[in-house]
């Protein structure tokens, strides 16, 4: 009787430093057999498949998950899902398409959302009034919460179809360790992040020279998009908290994008706007105010 190798999940590494994809993809799908919903392993997976060539059924599996993350909320990682796929077939633009039409609907429910509050803060206080006397006044609607990845799904969304293909493909996924200082005070800025996993802590100084903690990002933050949109020196330094991986975004795709989607120029000048009175922007104009 002839035994077939056990491949095993904890020698994955092993495997891939021998460039052995047949033997890691068959550890992956030995684990997936307990783990079926493991979107780690899945990721690692389409990865691999890619590696190996079989770029097909990567792009299978990029797109169950993209759709995953995207139903989770998890725009961010989506959109680093949909930039692996756009890479190993740039003429999966029906991936792109998908996407936007998830995050369109997701912003279409959130404005549907704000307005249905707005309608209730106009109602008179007590309405309607039970007959042969009046109610209590109604405390005003709570402000609704925060949407996840709220900035992500307004500025993704907000891409014209063939330049949001365009942009997820030319973006670039890159990951940092603790402590690395992503972009620096004062320098030139030419491209902007979106955190997909991990966190930033930003950092200013203060006009005694002393470095203040301003903030700490995570996934579905952005940061560097005012040194970007204004040409302006980085306003403060980014450093990863912890291991982060971020989607990267040139100040020369952008400009590409452009020139080819005039529209988008509307986009980028909006999203300035509000990411201009953003809470980070806000503390380091305070802060250089402050005596």
């Amino acid at each position: 009787m002839i035994l077939r190798p056990r491949y095993r999940i904890e020698d994955l590494d092993q495997y891939l430093a021998k460039r052995d994809y047949a033997g890691a993809l068959a550890a992956i799908a030995e684990a997936l057999k307990k783990q079926p919903e493991n979107f780690n392993l899945l990721l690692r997976q389409a990865e691999i498949l890619g590696m190996a060539g079989d770029r097909g059924h990567a792009v299978e599996v990029y797109r169950k998950l993209a759709r995953h993350f995207a139903k989770v909320g998890r725009y961010s990682m989506a959109i680093a899902v949909t930039n692996k796929i756009l890479r190993l077939d740039p003429g999966q633009t029906e991936a792109a398409e998908e996407l936007r039409q998830l995050l369109a609907a997701q912003q279409e429910e959130e404005e549907k959302a704000r307005a249905r509050l707005q309608q209730l803060a106009r109602l008179p206080q007590g309405y309607p009034s039970p007959p042969g006397g009046t109610s209590p006044p109604s405390p005003s609607p709570p402000p609704p919460a925060p949407a996840p990845e709220a900035p992500v799904v307004q500025f993704f969304s907000a891409f014209p179809r063939q330049a949001l293909s365009e942009l997820l493909g030319s973006t670039s996924v890159r990951s940092y360790p603790p402590g690395a200082v992503i972009v620096r005070e004062g320098e030139l800025g030419d491209s902007l992040f979106l955190i997909v996993d991990g966190s930033v802590v930003v950092e200013g100084t203060d006009p005694r020279g002393q470095k203040v903690r301003l903030a700490t990002l995570k996934q579905g933050d952005f940061f560097g998009e005012v040194a970007v949109l204004t040409g302006k020196p980085r306003t403060a330094t980014v450093i990863a908290q912890d291991a982060v991986t971020v989607i990267e975004i040139s100040r020369e795709t952008l400009q590409e994008i452009c020139q080819r989607h005039p529209e988008v120029s509307q986009v980028l000048d909006q999203f300035y706007q509000e990411r201009a009175n953003a809470t980070v922007e806000l503390m380091l104009a305070r802060l250089r105010k402050a005596p």
